[in-house]
């Protein structure tokens, strides 16, 4: 059997392999894991072959005919949601301030502008990279309008990205085991990383002491390569010269941090929505 392509099977497709199985693509895409799993066969119908190898122990890999399928799939699923965002919001040529979390680093963040540029290509963006807590700040006080920044919790007007991954970062050239206390490097209170740490040492009774406190990503990047001690960081931003510390360090689990989108008002309601859609598809 053969047919168009239909949006909805595409999507489905893309999330079951993004999320790593068909009840997380449910949960996602607020279906139920059998409408999942038919969406998934009316699609192997439409292309005359299975996009999953079923008999996989773990995960769902892609079968020859799905990772060509994949490739097409990405792109059409991408310009349809902006072609439909383009035509269905209105024309933004204002100025449209935004704020981005320095933790995002070099992976994430042109991921967000990229999205922003595509979605809303004759608005006027005024960009601010700081810490989250200085980004809340300066969007309380009405300078900026729109914020990307990790959360605890879910709190109105907020809109979720993705889930970071919190990893124990150490320099290449520090030996394991590490001296004890460990030693700390954190970004200056409140931060989410930074609590996320420290809430995980405590729970473990894990002994430490704060040896470095910077107030940017690159001062922390420069003094866990220098060796000074580690720190915690999303794995997605782990660089060069550092690297991450497995569960035979001895450091305790750490919790995801959740990354949002915070709109000022209901009047960005809107243009929040479309970005964080373009964003989750950017960062696929």
């Amino acid at each position: 059997m053969s047919g168009d392509l239909d949006i909805d099977l595409l999507r489905a497709f893309a999330t079951v392999h993004q999320s790593g199985g068909f009840s997380q693509a449910a949960e996602i895409l607020g279906r139920s894991q059998p409408a999942i799993s038919l969406q998934i066969k009316r699609l192997e119908e439409r292309v005359g072959g299975q996009v999953f190898e079923r008999s996989a122990a773990r995960g769902v890999p892609l079968t020859p005919v799905g990772m060509t399928l994949m490739e097409y799939a990405r792109q059409i699923i991408a310009l349809h949601d902006e072609a439909l965002a383009r035509v269905t919001l209105p024309s933004i040529k204002t100025f449209v301030r935004l704020g981005i979390l320095e933790e995002l680093g070099n992976y994430r963040l042109p991921a967000v502008l990229h999205s922003f540029s595509k979605v809303f290509p004759e608005a006027n963006l005024q960009v601010q990279v700081k810490l989250s807590n200085s980004l809340m700040i300066e969007m309380l006080q009405g300078r900026l309008d729109i914020i990307v920044i990790a959360a605890e919790a879910e709190v109105p007007n907020s809109i979720p990205l993705w889930s970071e991954q919190l990893v124990w970062v150490a320099s290449n050239a520090v030996p394991s085991p590490m001296r004890q206390p460990m030693p700390l490097v954190t970004l200056p209170d409140p931060c989410f990383y930074r609590k996320a740490a420290i809430r995980a040492l405590s729970a473990a009774e894990q002994p430490y002491t704060t040896v470095c406190n910077s107030s940017t990503m690159a001062g922390i990047r420069a003094s866990v390569i220098a060796g000074i001690g580690v720190t915690v960081m999303g794995k997605t931003e782990v660089t060069e010269g550092l690297r991450v510390l497995g569960s035979d360090a001895g450091l305790p689990r750490l919790s995801d941090a959740d990354v949002v989108i915070y709109f000022r008002d209901k009047g960005f309601e809107s243009v929040a929505k479309a970005l964080a859609a373009h964003v989750r598809k950017s960062i696929a």
